[in-house]
């Protein structure tokens, strides 16, 4: 498929998502966010790919937030691209049931270009990037759930001083309070989010799909007897599973699975 806004590649079983929009530090806007979306559904429903790196073009910027032409046409009461559908689920839904996806933070991840990542499975950034949730700087609020998805990677304190503030945090230090998973040398960032990729798709599609279901459903859940029960349903259907007789029989044989 040809996009405007993004480049794709495939590396093996690894999916790679490009933001191309580098003079504009792949600012989102409406376009780049549906392709993306379609890509990633594409994906969804291509077993040969196990897991998904979503980044951006340029060594500067990740994604440098919504582009402000889309919210200025709005304030102004222009009409929305109708060209452009709008999404038919939230972020949050879409990447909560997508295969893996790596957020490989190459740059400035500001506003929506740092909310967007949290509900991803992995952050991984260059030493070189800077986050912020700067939506108080240009007289807006958070949204795509970060207030929520903060708290929980972050803390209560974290969140609240980091968005009231809307301070720029430097790669080292967003790894230290665990807003990002890994922190690799800019020129490695690439290479080493594709080879975590490959590691993660090289699993079964099916149990990584149930290990997102598990997570995401009960990862608030306070009723520790449901959470039992929830994955032993899951457990049990997987020993019926064809992936679990392969990787006995590889036990077996002494050799690695080969659940592809």
């Amino acid at each position: 498929m040809s996009y405007e806004h993004i480049l794709t590649e495939v590396q093996g079983r690894v999916g790679i998502i490009t933001m191309n929009r580098p003079d504009k530090l792949n600012a989102m806007n409406r376009l780049m966010d549906y392709e993306i979306r379609q890509q990633i559904a594409t994906w969804n429903d291509d077993d040969s790919i196990g897991a998904i790196v979503w980044t951006g073009a340029g060594d500067r910027g990740f994604c440098s937030g919504a582009d402000i032409g889309g919210f200025e046409a709005r304030v102004q009461g222009q009409a929305v691209d109708n060209a452009v559908p709008p999404p038919t689920e939230s972020w949050i839904n879409m990447i909560k049931t997508a295969k893996p996806v790596i957020a490989a933070i190459n740059g400035v991840s500001i506003g929506e270009g740092l909310t967007r990542t949290l509900p991803c499975d992995v952050r991984v950034a260059s030493d070189t990037a800077r986050l912020s949730f700067r939506f108080l700087r240009v007289g807006l609020t958070p949204e795509v759930a970060s207030t929520h998805y903060a708290v929980y990677l972050i803390g209560l304190g974290r969140t609240l001083e980091l968005m009231l503030t809307g301070e720029l945090v430097p790669a080292d230090e967003a790894f230290r309070i665990g807003l990002v998973n890994h922190v690799y040398p800019a020129d490695e960032l690439m290479d080493r989010a594709v080879k975590l990729a490959a590691e993660i798709a090289d699993n079964p599609i099916w149990n990584l799909g149930q290990v997102k279901h598990l997570v995401h459903q009960d990862y608030l859940e306070h009723d520790i007897d449901k959470v039992l029960a929830d994955e032993s349903k899951i457990f049990a259907e997987s020993q019926g599973r064809e992936a679990h007789a392969e990787a006995l029989l590889a036990f077996r044989e002494k050799r690695a699975p080969n659940f592809h």
